[in-house]
């Protein structure tokens, strides 16, 4: 099963730019760049939003509850429970994110906290869940 969020609507003019409606399209965001990528000299990268393909779904609450992946715009928080993770409504663990951004553990710690959703999701041979975050400051 295949989930993708899409949201495609032709107005017939044409626009000043285009993006997908993800948080990691707006300047000054890392996107899929990782903790060294892009940015201003001196910005602090908890003020980043994110995008990132989660880890080690399968072995998360979340897939072992409902042998599936969640739909796409599926709510998420991110909480750090050994290693970052990405948490449902449920309080149930949908992936890890990837270890380049371990450095949003030092943002958790001082006060930040991130909402995101499911952008797009797969129970394929391989469970694959693409997730987009931003950052509420403390």
């Amino acid at each position: 099963m295949i989930h993708l969020f899409t949201q495609d609507i032709d107005l017939g003019i044409e626009m000043g730019s285009t993006g997908s409606g993800r948080f990691s399209d707006y300047s000054g965001t890392g996107g899929d760049t990782g903790a060294g990528g892009g940015g201003a000299s001196g910005e602090d990268r908890c003020n980043r939003a994110f995008a990132c393909v989660l880890e080690e779904v399968e072995q998360c609450d979340y897939f072992t509850a409902n042998q599936d992946v969640p739909p796409t715009n599926t709510a998420l928080t991110l909480e750090l429970r050994g290693r970052l993770m990405a948490i449902d409504p449920n309080d149930l663990s949908v992936g890890a994110l990837p270890t380049r951004l371990n450095y949003l553990a030092d943002c958790l710690g001082a006060g930040f906290s991130y909402d995101g959703r499911v952008i797009a999701s797969t129970s394929g041979s391989v469970a694959s869940v693409n997730v987009d975050f931003g950052p509420r400051q403390p």
